[in-house]
């Protein structure tokens, strides 16, 4: 996970939100206080109202904002599929935000299903949010987390440094030790071979090498995190 700037409302968004919101606040009423022969009804009514955010113009500006990658754990998701329409505060506990543009990010399919995120949203004792938002300019992901390459089994892990960065790495199951070990691969695999790259530069000091160094510490890189944390310090010094 990096920081990401948020970029600007959609114009789909500023024009409609609001009034899309009065819609599906009316809506929900409506469901809780429909009999049982008309919730069927009031509930498809409520869903039609509620996908909105849905929108290709908002779709599209996050894919943007986010290079293509999953906010959470930094995979490339245009190359393989859509993604999806996150909401950071759950649509379903905080319907009040299910069309508000900074409680929006770009998910994979995997960090967003109900194995990982889903409509998980830990709380600490404050009442505050225990998952990171990497567009929160007050939540530094290099405070929350370790980024760890170990050498005998060319593994990159990712550590939790407080209770913030440890339930993150738990619930999207950055580590694969509920599963994802697919993630772990693809990452170790990338992780590996630029360090190969760092290995050469160190000793030809070619500027080849040096571009690719400084490319894959560059956003739109996938684990640009890894990057950042286990090369920028080598190629910093240049």
């Amino acid at each position: 996970m990096i920081r990401v700037k948020r970029a600007a409302e959609p114009k789909v968004l500023q024009k409609n939100a609001q009034r899309w919101l009065k819609e599906l606040l009316e809506a929900l009423n409506e469901l809780d206080q429909s009999p049982k022969e008309q919730l069927k009804q009031a509930k498809k009514k409520f869903e039609k109202i509620q996908q909105k955010y849905n929108h290709k113009e908002v779709k599209d500006a996050l894919v943007k904002m986010f290079y293509g990658k999953c906010a959470y754990c930094e995979s490339r998701i245009t190359v393989v599929t859509y993604g999806q329409i996150e909401h950071f505060y759950p649509k379903s506990a905080y319907p009040d935000k299910t069309f508000a543009w900074d409680n929006l990010l770009l998910s994979c399919d995997k960090c967003n299903n109900t194995q990982h995120k889903g409509i998980l949203f830990p709380l600490d004792s404050a009442g505050q949010p225990l998952l990171i938002d990497p567009t929160d300019a007050q939540a530094d992901p290099f405070i929350h987390f370790r980024f760890s390459w170990d050498e005998q089994i060319s593994w990159a892990s990712v550590y939790g440094l407080d209770e913030r960065g440890k339930k993150v790495v738990e619930i999207f199951d950055l580590n694969g030790s509920r599963g994802r070990m697919d993630l772990i691969k693809g990452r170790s695999a990338f992780i590996n071979r630029l360090l190969c790259i760092l290995k050469i530069y160190e000793q030809t000091k070619a500027s080849e090498a040096f571009s690719l160094l400084q490319a894959a510490c560059s956003p739109e890189e996938e684990y640009s995190a890894f990057a950042l944390a286990l090369v920028k310090p080598y190629i910093a010094q240049e």
